[in-house]
């Protein structure tokens, strides 16, 4: 035997309350979201290293001093058309790609997020349609 149970008068105005609530938290994050998004700056996808090296002269202190190698020489490497790329970069250019390559994965992350609020929202709207 099925018992059927009675609904609290007002409860499905309450549970609509809540999600629409919800929907509006959302909103107000996916706001937020796409400020952060407008101030990202300059992007490029990669990474940077700094590399020291030992030099082919017989006479430097490089070969068994570790604190004597030369550098430090910046490197980005990066892909392109599915090849890698390795460019040589000044100081101030690695900093700068550095920077960059540190936005890009802002940038993913902020869209990721974006992209979870987004499903909550349409099947919030679905809830509540129903």
């Amino acid at each position: 035997m099925e018992v059927k149970r009675r609904k609290r008068p007002g409860a499905r105005h309450s549970a609509e309350r809540g999600t629409q609530r919800e929907g509006e938290l959302l909103a107000e994050r996916y706001a937020e979201l796409s400020e952060e998004l407008a101030r990202i700056g300059y992007i490029c996808t990669g990474s940077v290293m700094s590399l020291y090296r030992k030099c082919g002269k017989t006479d430097c202190g490089c070969k068994e001093d570790r604190a004597m190698q030369h550098g430090p020489y910046h490197i980005w490497t990066r892909k392109d058309k599915g090849k890698t790329v390795t460019r040589s970069l000044t100081n101030e250019q690695a900093k700068r790609c550095a920077e960059y390559v540190e936005n890009n994965r802002k940038l993913k992350a902020l869209v990721e997020e974006m992209k979870r609020i987004s499903i909550r929202i349409i099947e919030g709207e679905r809830r509540r349609e129903r």
